[in-house]
């Protein structure tokens, strides 16, 4: 399919969403429609068929405006499914291969109770068996971990961090933490991992120079969101009528002001998100730093043009019935999901000044 015509289907999956987003949020419930119709839909593929990077955050950022929980969930699949292609063993990818495209879901259970943002560097300990390595612990914020039938896991195996795709066996346990401020659909809850079997074979040869999909694709997440604030806030303020003289709220300068600067942010939100996409495709060694530096403005892009979308929306931006307000609370996740903002700007800082130790040689 051509770039235009994936963008076409995001767009019919995103309204599809939407429908039921109010819903899934109040009850805190997994979006299975969405799950279903996008593993039916080439969508679903569109890395392993060589789409740009580009294009694939174009996707995130439309299925997040329909439903920024949903785009999350699918954002981690995406990420945790294709590391597959990183196994060593060819029958291993095979299979795990056709799994993939026959629309299993896959989780991302890298974060850790203790670890903050240091999900790349596990804490907790596995222990040497035949064939493999067996790990007791827990992993938390695992979107969409009840419809997972495989995770991508870590653990120290021997002192250094080991990555898996396992299967998501009797040995891992949900427990029900889920009832957030926000992304409540996400249902990220916690597993318990019970002497859980972490195979040799199914251990991941990561090339780090390799693109990561999750970095790619978290700042498109709150463009996504941003894009649904606007809309609502030029459609509230042009369907707002003012007494005495029924006067459009649009029509009030303030808010002509605000609408052009939340419309200003997004641009240059979604302009860094691109140039880092673009970095990206073109493996540009700046592209990692570029993807970090898009997450922070696209974070605080959605959450400022969501606040100003709900205070334009007065008492009536307050009430459940109106999206505006779950924007909000789902705007204020971005700066808080892996990598958050201090960390960013930790990393960068030293970057930029040349405090950071050069890569290991050989």
């Amino acid at each position: 399919m051509t770039e235009a015509e994936l963008l076409t289907e995001a767009e019919r999956i995103s309204s599809l969403l939407a429908e039921h987003s109010a819903q899934h949020d109040q009850d805190t419930t997994f979006p299975s429609e969405g799950k279903e119709a996008i593993s039916q839909s080439p969508l679903n593929t569109v890395l392993l068929e060589g789409a740009s990077w580009l294009t694939f955050g174009k996707i995130v950022s439309l299925l997040s405006r329909g439903n920024a929980s949903f785009g999350t969930v699918w954002l981690m699949h995406q990420g945790a499914g294709v590391t597959f292609l990183a196994l060593k063993e060819p029958h291993q990818r095979a299979s795990l291969d056709a799994e993939f495209r026959r629309g299993a879901w896959f989780g991302n259970a890298l974060s850790e109770p203790t670890s903050g943002n240091m999900f790349l560097m596990p804490h907790q300990e596995a222990r040497r068996v035949e064939g493999g390595w067996r790990l007791s612990g827990a992993k938390r914020f695992v979107s969409g971990c009840e419809h997972a039938q495989y995770l991508l896991t870590n653990a120290l195996c021997d002192g250094q961090p080991g990555f898996f795709l396992i299967d998501k066996d009797a040995s891992i346990r949900v427990e029900d933490i889920w009832d957030t401020m926000g992304m409540r659909a996400t249902r990220s809850q916690l597993l318990h991992l019970q002497d859980t079997f972490l195979p040799d074979s199914r251990r991941l040869m990561i090339d780090p120079s390799q693109p990561n999909a999750i970095a790619m694709g978290l700042p498109w997440i709150s463009i996504g969101l941003a894009e649904a604030a606007l809309t609502f806030a030029i459609g509230y303020a042009q369907e707002r009528k003012l007494p005495p003289e029924n006067k459009a709220l649009a029509q009030m300068q303030w808010v002509q002001f605000a609408v052009a600067e939340m419309s200003t942010r997004l641009e240059a939100a979604r302009s860094l998100a691109i140039r880092g996409a673009l970095a990206t495709d073109r493996r540009e060694p700046d592209a990692p730093m570029l993807q970090m530096q898009a997450k922070m403005v696209a974070n605080e892009a959605a959450l400022s043009i969501a606040t100003s979308a709900l205070e334009l929306a007065g008492g009536s931006g307050y009430l459940r019935s109106r999206n505006i307000e779950r924007y909000v609370r789902d705007a204020h996740s971005g700066p808080l999901m892996a990598w958050s903002a201090p960390v960013i700007k930790d990393f960068l800082g030293k970057a930029l000044l040349g405090l950071l130790p050069p890569p290991p040689k050989g």
